[in-house]
């Protein structure tokens, strides 16, 4: 069965894509979605998020499917280490990058089982969408969120809050050095559950938006299509590079993939059923009769060696006989007058169809042409 998911990209506003995606198929209805955000000016934030990527994807080639959630998170945490020390490897040679960086969402999603597992670091948010429902699942590495929790406190009011310097700022991300945060769990999914791991281009669009555009398309492409469409409606001058990936557990997971069974011939020493089978009184009929043929070939061969044998020349002796065969071979066939009329001089006799006729001859140039057989009547044994 193939993935129920769909997954788009729009550059909005900005000179170029910074975000990077990728998918891997694990094993049978076991896939892994990976989606980076870049950071750290246009050459290093593209660099980064496609080098986060492509070191998640390498690992995951390199491991066998994880047999249950807890072996799932343990890839995660091994795959999110490669991908750090990628980025470190990067800068050691390319100094001029240093203060690059990435968001991090990678989800392995089991349909056989309807789990999930998921490691994230940065801003990039993981939704779930459940019976119509829209709430974000993983954490927000965002100083936002530490404006979020000054105002509850009474540290600062939220228009200190909304003015404040940081408030975009990330508080953790994938960078080639310490990570200061990550968030990695595991869940279960009911058929009919969407998962969206988007970049924070889809923040243009509020919860309830996002939830109402979902929730009115009727499959994961025309989501995500929709999604970008109401994004862009927007008109914000200054939108960010959005990115989706949105993953739905099947309505029916336990149905196997279709496929079609070779036609099995029944074996050939099988009776068909609708034929009738022979009865015990036709078995008798033939013994007899066959009892009756037996007698009579005895009595017939009997007769044939009792009575006297009719006069007959002697056979020729062994050396006659050889000397007669060896005169044969000596001597040419004459054939009969006959059959020497059936065939006139000027044509040749026909060979043998396995042959080619003696009349090929060779062409201007060297090469040969065959001419077509001649009609045989008979078909070749």
């Amino acid at each position: 069965m193939q993935p129920d998911f769909h997954q788009a990209q729009h550059i909005g506003r900005r000179e170029e894509q910074q975000d990077a995606l990728g998918n891997l198929v694990l094993a049978p209805r076991h896939t892994l979605y990976v989606l980076a955000d870049g950071m750290g000016g246009q050459q290093g934030g593209q660099t980064a998020a496609r080098a986060v990527v492509a070191a998640i994807l390498d690992h995951f080639h390199r491991q066998n499917p994880p047999a249950d959630s807890r072996a799932a998170e343990n890839q995660l945490h091994a795959a999110l280490s490669a991908a750090n020390q990628a980025l470190a490897r990067i800068l050691q040679s390319h100094p001029e990058l240093d203060g690059m960086g990435s968001t991090l969402i990678a989800l392995i999603a089991d349909e056989n089982t309807g789990t999930y597992s998921y490691i994230s670091v940065g801003d990039s948010p993981l939704y779930l969408l459940e019976n119509g429902r829209l709430r974000r699942i993983n954490a927000n590495h965002a100083f936002a969120e530490d404006l979020k929790r000054m105002i509850a406190a009474g540290e600062i009011t939220a228009e200190e809050a909304e003015r404040h310097p940081a408030r975009h700022a990330v508080t953790s991300a994938v960078t080639g050095k310490d990570i200061a945060h990550t968030d990695c769990r595991s869940g279960s999914l009911n058929p009919g559950d969407t998962l969206l791991l988007a970049s924070d281009g889809v923040q243009t669009l509020s919860d309830r938006e996002i939830e109402d555009t979902l929730n009115a398309a009727a499959d994961p492409e025309a989501q995500v299509q929709a999604l970008i469409s109401v994004v862009l409606a927007k008109q914000n001058p200054h939108q960010d590079n959005t990115s989706l990936i949105l993953v739905r557990h099947p309505a029916d997971p336990s149905a196997p993939a279709t496929q079609t069974l070779p036609t099995q011939a029944a074996p050939a020493d099988r009776q068909p059923e609708n034929e009738p089978r022979p009865s015990a009184k036709s078995s008798l009929k033939g013994v007899f009769v066959g009892f009756l043929l037996g007698a009579l070939l005895i009595g017939g061969l009997v007769y044939h060696l009792t009575r006297p044998s009719a006069a007959s020349e002697p056979a020729a002796s062994e050396p006659a006989a050889q000397s007669a065969s060896e005169a044969a071979a000596s001597e040419p066939a004459v054939l009969p007058p006959a059959a020497a009329s059936e065939t006139p001089a000027s044509e040749p006799a026909p060979q043998s169809a396995s042959e080619p006729p003696a009349a090929a001859k060779q062409e201007k140039g060297g090469k040969s042409k065959t001419p077509p057989l001649p009609h045989i009547s008979e078909p070749l044994r």
